[in-house]
Formats: structure tokens, C-alpha cells, sequence
């Protein structure tokens, strides 16, 4: 066998195992981000959840949102929200709402990154006392293929930063009444 032949060779039982690899490997990521808010529980729980839709009028990561779906869980007439953010196109699909709980589950049917297999969430409400809650915030992701395997750590930093926002924007609106000064440049930047 000429030296040549035996690098083509090598060449494509790596390019094989690579190929190979990015059917098998995947990687499970997950945030939490838990944050005190000095509101009743009722109170956030309705922009939360029962706003759902509504997301982008207190959310910088979300430039508009709204409902869609029939109806499938007592005190909503939709099932999922359509959004729009930075990176395109988003429909979150509800999994659960519970009012009484104060817990909701989503998960991503269009939008979600090309290296992510699934992404879904739980946001839920937790009271500390008459005039103070705490939201928390789970973020799930499975990359997928190799791209997604070793882009793993730069994916978690993103989720994170992003659920620290949505946490700081929902608890500046709730206590303050109006979108977070973030939120105010973001819709500013948005017009011109």
C-alpha cells in the first residue's frame, strides 16, 4: 500500500468516526436561576403565568410575543405563545399550567438552535410570605452531534445569562410597575 493510499485511508476512518460521533453524542444541559421578588405571590403569578403571551412586555430577551393554539388548560385560551428574539422565530409550547401551584412547563417546537435536540423549561413561584415570592427558573437543553457536544460550556453561559435576565426583568416589572431600564433601550434600539 503507497503512502498515499494509506492517508486516504486514515483520512476517511476519521472522517468516519467523526461523522459517527455526531449521531451518538449528545449533552445534557441545565439552569437554575432563583430570585426574590417583593411582591405576593398572586401578583407575579398573573404576568408570569397568566400573561404568559405577554412575555415581551417585560422581557429584554423577547421583542414581541403572542398567543396561540387552542385552549387546553383552565384559565388560558391558548396553549403555546409565538415569539420573536434576536436569534428569529420561537413557538413555546405549554406542557403544564397550574395556577394553583404556580407552576408552568414549556418546550421549543420552532427556534430552538440547530446543535439543540430539545429545549424546554419549568418557571414556578414559590411564597415566602403575604408580600414576597420566589420565582425559579429551570432551563433544559439536549445538543446534539459534535458541534453541540463541544459547544456545550458557551451554550450554558448563554442559557444562564438569559435566565438571570428574564429573572431580573420579571421582578423589576412586578415591584416597579414598568419594564426594566434594559428593556426600555432594547424596545428604544428596536424602532429606529
Amino acid at each position: 500500500m503507497t503512502k498515499k493510499k494509506k492517508i486516504m485511508l486514515i483520512l476517511a476512518v476519521i472522517v468516519g468516526v467523526l461523522i459517527g460521533l455526531n449521531f451518538i453524542l449528545e449533552k445534557q444541559i441545565h439552569i437554575k436561576k432563583e430570585l426574590e421578588i417583593s411582591q405576593n405571590v398572586e401578583v407575579v403569578w398573573e404576568i408570569m403565568g397568566k400573561q404568559f403571551a405577554q412575555v415581551d412586555q417585560w422581557s429584554t430577551n423577547f421583542k414581541t410575543s403572542k398567543p396561540s393554539g387552542s385552549s387546553t388548560f383552565a384559565g388560558l385560551e391558548y396553549s403555546e405563545r409565538i415569539t420573536l428574539t434576536n436569534r428569529g422565530e420561537t413557538i413555546q409550547v405549554l406542557d403544564s399550567f397550574d395556577s394553583t401551584k404556580h407552576k408552568l412547563t414549556y418546550h421549543i417546537t420552532k427556534g430552538k438552535p440547530g446543535i439543540a435536540k430539545q429545549a424546554s423549561a419549568v418557571w414556578s413561584l414559590n411564597t415566602i410570605d403575604a408580600n414576597k415570592s420566589t420565582v425559579i427558573l429551570e432551563f433544559d437543553m439536549t445538543t446534539k452531534g459534535l458541534l453541540g457536544f463541544l459547544m456545550t460550556p458557551l451554550i450554558k453561559k448563554g442559557i444562564g445569562k438569559s435566565a438571570s435576565e428574564i429573572a431580573e426583568d420579571l421582578k423589576y416589572y412586578v415591584e416597579n410597575g414598568e419594564p426594566h431600564p434594559r428593556k426600555v433601550e432594547a424596545i428604544k434600539n428596536q424602532n429606529n
